[in-house]
């Protein structure tokens, strides 16, 4: 009882030592306060222990996959191959089921490609899905202005055309208008033939549109 009383007094003659141990005990309430006591996170902790992870990136699905090969197929889609829902995808997509009387969704389903995969390409309209879309061309305020329709020029027939269009009806690809224009008519030919010989599907006339039209004889070289 002494010792602890001696003990008691030398601590108050020495108020430093008072005072730390004073800290050390409030410091120590503190923490189990922290640790143990609190019923919910804190709202704003000194330390955080939050782990901020970056999304995954999306990983190639198969019925993605067949969905773009089936659009490419019947000329719909023009992109790779990679099994990826991007923004190219989800339009192809929405443009079939648009042009084929469906709800526009947007997205893959095996329903979908069974669709897809039983549908003519030539049965359907064309599809252009531009990779980019045109920038609108600013107007100058010198401008010449636009005249009517019935004083502007017309359009020029184009002989290759009409040369094509010739070589295609002559290869049973018709009927064909030979006009020197690319209509739905001849643009429609072109792809029928282009499918049928292995080359790009694209409805325009080429180089290697012509090559071939002379190699099987339709296309004289004049």
């Amino acid at each position: 009882m002494r010792n602890l009383r001696a003990t008691a007094i030398a601590q108050l003659r020495h108020p430093r030592t008072l005072a730390g141990a004073g800290f050390v005990a409030v410091c120590a309430v503190i923490a189990i306060n922290a640790l143990f006591l609190q019923a919910r996170p804190h709202p704003t902790p000194i330390f955080s222990t939050r782990i901020t992870t970056q999304p995954e990136p999306q990983k190639p699905d198969d019925l993605v996959r067949a969905v773009q090969d089936a659009l490419k197929q019947v000329g719909y889609y023009s992109g790779p191959l990679d099994g990826i829902m991007g923004p190219r995808t989800h339009a192809a997509i929405t443009v079939f089921e648009g042009k084929t009387g469906r709800e526009e969704t947007g997205e893959a389903s095996w329903e979908l490609l069974t669709a897809i995969q039983n549908t003519d390409r030539f049965d359907l309209a064309p599809a252009r899905l531009p990779e980019t879309l045109p920038a609108a061309e600013p107007v100058s305020a010198s401008a010449p202005p636009q005249l009517p329709a019935e004083q502007q020029a017309a359009p020029v027939s184009d002989p290759l055309v009409a040369a094509i269009q010739k070589a295609l009806a002559r290869a049973a690809y018709g009927p064909v208008e030979v006009d020197g224009f690319i209509g739905p008519q001849t643009h429609d030919a072109i792809m029928r033939f282009q499918r049928d010989h292995n080359l790009p599907i694209t409805g325009d006339v080429s180089d290697a549109l012509v090559i071939e039209l002379r190699a099987a004889g339709a296309l004289d070289d004049g």
